[in-house]
């Protein structure tokens, strides 16, 4: 076949065929098409209105949630803040306690050291008192150890004339120093 006879069967079927819009499957398919769209319409506007509320809704969330954050920002920022107070609360009590303590510590050891002077006077007066009754019974031992002596000796050597002659010695000196 040439290429002529092949162009001729075209335009002879091109005049046997008759417009798109006169044929049956033509409006066939736009009746399917307007009758999927009249059920749809209503499907759709239903599907709009779902899509709508969910949009509307997923908005009122994130207002919402935007509330939210800026509600936990403000009570972060709060709590930080009475935490730097507190902290700052310890650190005066601490202070304050510290030096509370180191006033009663000086009062305390300036209690002691009147407290140690006291019984260092006690003590010192307690030696003082036990050094002379010493003294005094030292002294009192000498005395008393040197009379025996002196009686041992006396009694050695002393004859009953040289006796009698001292005892009168003494009453006579005794009488001289009596006005």
């Amino acid at each position: 076949m040439s290429s002529n006879d092949i162009i001729e069967q075209t335009i002879e079927l091109s005049h046997h065929e008759e417009a798109f819009y006169l044929s049956a499957e033509f409006w066939v398919s736009i009746a399917f098409v307007l009758t999927i769209l009249i059920i749809l319409t209503p499907g759709l506007k239903a599907i709009k209105k779902l899509i709508d509320n969910r949009i509307s809704r997923i908005k009122n969330e994130l207002n919402e949630a935007e509330t939210l954050k800026m509600e936990a920002q403000q009570l972060y920022s709060d709590y930080e803040r009475k935490l730097t107070n507190i902290k700052k609360e310890i650190e005066d009590i601490i202070n304050e306690e510290n030096i509370i303590i180191s006033e009663k510590k000086e009062h305390k050891l300036r209690e002691l050291d009147s407290m140690i002077r006291k019984k260092e006077m006690e003590i010192n007066g307690k030696i003082e008192l036990a050094s002379e009754q010493v003294k005094k019974e030292i002294n009192k031992l000498i005395a008393d150890k040197t009379l025996s002596i002196i009686n041992t000796i006396i009694n050695q050597k002393i004859t009953k004339s040289m006796h009698n002659e001292l005892i009168d010695n003494t009453i006579n000196n005794i009488t001289k120093m009596e006005p």
